[in-house]
């Protein structure tokens, strides 16, 4: 339910005020968000707690399931690196592509009640941004989303978040996440 304040807030509020900023006629090249990817990276965890892999991927996939609304695909390891005491086919990683309908859900969470719970964010810097105005950050522990909080999972896990706007330009995504609500803490200038 929550998904739908957010897109009638962009539906009503932002692509209009988006078109008009950047003079953009038609409905369908206004800035929006189209992707988002979200990800826990465990090989270190596994390679060093062998006994404990069923119980590391198994926390993990808790975890994002309930933070996303969906379930995670697994990557694995294309080949052993013996430096990193990585064996082949072994997980690394949990990965989960948000589209649409979640994407705007997990966008809204994210906003309400997860970054005002994290206690070292202050906003967005400009390395939190690629060249085409996409959002990359790192977020430190998976208990600032309290549906995620249980007894069973003793470890913190750290997830990596990447939301991508279909902007042309870095200016039009910057604009289109900072009228969604995001924190910016970048001049304009320095666009």
């Amino acid at each position: 339910m929550a998904h739908l304040l957010l897109k009638e807030q962009l539906v009503k509020e932002i692509y209009p005020v988006l078109a008009k900023d950047f003079k953009i006629k038609n409905k369908m090249g206004t800035p929006r968000p189209i992707v988002g990817f979200v990800q826990i990276g465990i090989g270190k965890m596994v390679t060093q707690n062998l006994e404990n892999k069923p119980k590391i991927l198994e926390d993990t996939e808790f975890i994002l399931t309930k933070i996303t609304g969906q379930k995670p695909k697994v990557i694995l390891a294309k080949k052993a690196i013996a430096g990193f005491k990585l064996r082949g086919n072994e997980p690394v990683a949990l990965f989960i592509t948000l589209r649409r309908k979640r994407l705007l859900d997990f966008m809204d969470r994210l906003l309400t009640y997860a970054l005002p719970r994290n206690k070292d964010f202050s906003g967005l810097k400009e390395n939190n941004f690629d060249v085409k105005g996409n959002i990359n950050m790192g977020i430190r522990e998976h208990i600032i989303f309290p549906e995620t909080i249980s007894d069973k999972i003793k470890t913190s896990y750290g997830l990596q978040v990447t939301l991508i706007g279909n902007g042309r330009t870095k200016a039009e995504n910057m604009k289109l996440w900072e009228y969604i609500g995001f924190p910016i803490k970048i001049s304009s200038n320095n666009l």
